[in-house]
């Protein structure tokens, strides 16, 4: 199956459409898991999250739903600082904040910076191979060494299909397809990574994050694109999770769910994943 989701599940411009005015922002998940089964939770990547929020946020969704944690900074981004006594001893105890809700995980997310170089790739076959939860580990690259075609590219390749973890695709070519000509397609200009979108798939459960333009029509184009990759997976067997975003984010849930429907359209015995509110053609026109 294929599981789709938001960066967020919460947005202001989402009221009254995901989730009614009246509910506390507290719990508004509950609300956001009617219509996707899957969430990036960028929370633990910024800060400490006790073991009682994570069950907080677990007691809202129902059994299908798959909560996509950002493994936290000080591992990802500043592993060199903290030492590797430190790093490895946060990312044991980051991965048993986890465990209790096993049931509800979906593909960790282990995000590095452009500074993580191919010189970095022991800490990162490490890292994978210390993953001991049952759950799928994917990891994302932001250095242009990586997406070379070469060596640095087939090395890393080699490293997560051996460590059986899944590689997070990039998609972030709509946003850098015109030049920035509004407020939110400057600030995702300036905030998202320009990397080359190689959809390489190294393990069962592949990511694929695609940053949306602001101008609907012109991502056609690469949902199209993102229809065929998608459907060779699922004919391979793969379960991939979409993240949509778009430059502001508040149109997100419209274009996942046209890429929900073109592959409704184009691959036999899919079934479709999103059933937005019938307010989903005028956050279109946002």
């Amino acid at each position: 199956m294929i599981r789709f989701g938001m960066a967020q599940w919460q947005h202001p411009a989402w009221v009254d459409y995901l989730y009614p005015r009246s509910e506390v922002a507290g719990a508004r998940l509950g609300h956001y898991a009617k219509y996707f089964n899957s969430v990036e939770v960028g929370s633990t990547f910024y800060t400490d999250v006790a073991p009682e929020q994570i069950e907080r946020w677990a007691s809202q969704v129902g059994e299908n739903f798959r909560f996509v944690f950002k493994v936290p900074r000080h591992i990802s981004h500043q592993f060199e600082e903290v030492g590797e006594a430190g790093c490895y001893k946060a990312w044991a105890e980051f991965q048993e904040l986890l465990r209790p809700i096993g049931h509800l995980l979906g593909p960790t997310m282990l995000q590095f910076p452009a500074a993580v170089e191919p010189r970095h790739l022991p800490i990162i076959a490490n890292l994978c191979q210390s993953w001991t939860l049952a759950t799928p580990l994917s990891v994302e690259v932001r250095s242009l060494a990586f997406f070379d075609k070469a060596e640095s590219e087939s090395t890393l390749l080699r490293l997560l299909a051996n460590a059986q973890c899944d590689k997070v695709v990039m998609d972030s070519r709509p946003v850098f397809s015109t030049e920035a000509y509004c407020e939110s397609l400057i600030d995702a200009q300036r905030k998202k990574p320009r990397v080359p979108c190689h959809a390489i798939a190294t393990a069962m459960h592949p990511v694929v994050r695609f940053i949306g333009h602001p101008d609907l029509e012109r991502n056609h184009t690469w949902l199209d694109q993102w229809v065929t990759k998608l459907s060779q997976w699922l004919e391979e067997g793969r379960e991939p999770t979409v993240f949509v975003h778009s430059s502001d984010n508040i149109a997100a849930p419209t274009l996942a769910s046209w890429l929900d429907e073109k592959l409704l359209a184009s691959l036999a015995g899919y079934s479709s994943q999103i059933a937005l509110p019938v307010q989903s053609e005028q956050m279109g026109l946002l």
